[in-house]
């Protein structure tokens, strides 16, 4: 059935073209001093305009009453109303705007279309139109700005609870990996310096003095390494790249004990905040939990390129930038159950909580997900007991 559709539209453009190709050529016999459109072609024109213009706007409408259900679902955090509430309004600000100007393009276009020995008003200037043109708008966006503004402060800065969450995404290609603040509240340092079998770098001084000792091993096989090669080049082996690669290891391996060194000095000054990263808990696992009703303080860092952390149904999002952290602040007022029943009322489908990778970031960035979970205070209580701390799974 589609198909036949398809080619009934396709032979439909195909004589349309012919029509007015036998057109052209009709046209090329008449009068070279009459004009080459009539009277009556220019108001069929300007007719067709404005006829297109209606059945323009009344499927715009239509777009916007029959798609409404694949917007974004309810909001599931207690900011994400007042983003609604900015969306809605700033829409609605740009569609009244929208129909304003373009019923009147339309119009004028059926109006004023060229009629023989008419004359058009010429209307250099007014002095009042340019002010009314340019005041009106620019109150309104100033307005809209301000009102933007003073949403996105509160929905980002809001004042911090004394209970609320506090974890860390870490993002790579293409997983997200969780980290939760212990019992002291404090998410503890973290570097890139100590990357490998500790994955997210966190900066305890157990793990400052084990990455220690693991650069020290590589650079004294490095160091072999590079006196070997360096030897076989003086006998006239061809592989100088193999040499560069091995010095630029060295080069790099030497830099990163100096890095250690200096987190080992600061940890001698104030060993508080690496200490805080001891009882932190590092989730694997392709989901995490969050409490209804606490707020959720969420720290983002990048091991690789930049991600972009979006959870649409709490309408926060927030890029992950290699060497800098970033974050946002929310508070979830459904847990999966209440807003499965809030889209089932919406006559929509919710297959959960989920954090996505809003940003490509290669071939697998498709796949690149979190499951969130929200549940009650007591579940999520439960539950977070139940992590390993970050010493002990170290260690």
């Amino acid at each position: 059935m589609e198909l036949l559709i398809l080619l009934a539209v396709l032979l439909t453009v195909v004589a349309v073209a012919k029509v007015l190709k036998a057109k052209e050529l009709v046209d090329g016999f008449k009068d070279p001093e009459s004009d080459p459109i009539s009277p009556a072609e220019v108001k069929s024109n300007a007719l067709g305009w404005l006829i297109y213009g209606i059945v323009f706007f009344a499927l715009t409408a239509y777009m916007f009453v029959a798609w409404q259900k694949y917007l974004l679902p309810s909001s599931a955090s207690e900011h994400g109303v007042e983003i609604d509430n900015l969306f809605k309004v700033t829409m609605g600000l740009i569609i009244f705007v929208f129909y304003l100007t373009h019923a009147a393009l339309f119009w004028f276009v059926y109006k004023y279309h060229y009629k023989k020995g008419q004359k058009a008003f010429w209307f250099p200037h007014d002095n009042k139109l340019e002010m009314a043109w340019t005041v009106i708008p620019a109150s309104v966006l100033i307005l809209l700005i301000t009102y933007g503004l003073n949403t996105w402060s509160d929905s980002m800065y809001p004042e911090v609870e004394s209970d609320a969450v506090r974890l860390e995404i870490v993002s790579e290609q293409f997983k997200w990996t969780a980290r939760y603040a212990g019992e002291d509240q404090q998410l503890g340092e973290a570097t890139f310096a100590l990357y490998g079998k500790n994955a997210l770098g966190v900066a305890t001084k157990f793990g400052l003095e084990d990455k220690m000792v693991e650069n020290e091993k590589t650079i004294q096989i490095l160091v072999k390494d590079s006196a070997r090669l360096d030897s076989l080049i003086q006998h006239d082996w061809n592989q100088d790249e193999k040499f560069g690669e091995v010095r630029q290891s060295l080069k790099n391996y030497r830099t990163n004990k100096s890095r250690i060194n200096r987190m080992l000095a600061q940890y001698d000054k104030d060993a508080s905040k690496f200490d805080a990263g001891e009882d932190d808990q590092v989730i694997n696992s392709d989901s995490i939990y969050l409490p209804k009703g606490r707020q959720v303080i969420m720290q983002f860092r990048s091991k690789d390129v930049i991600h972009s952390a979006y959870l649409p149904h709490f309408r926060v999002q927030m890029n992950t930038v290699p060497g800098m952290k970033t974050g946002f602040t929310f508070t979830p007022k459904y847990t999966d159950a209440e807003m499965n029943e809030v889209a089932i009322g919406e006559g929509r489908k919710f297959t959960g909580y989920i954090l996505l990778c809003n940003k490509i970031c290669g071939a697998s960035h498709f796949n690149m997900k979190l499951h969130v979970k929200v549940v009650e205070p007591e579940v999520y209580d439960k539950w977070i007991a139940s992590q390993t701390k970050f010493k002990e799974a170290y260690q």
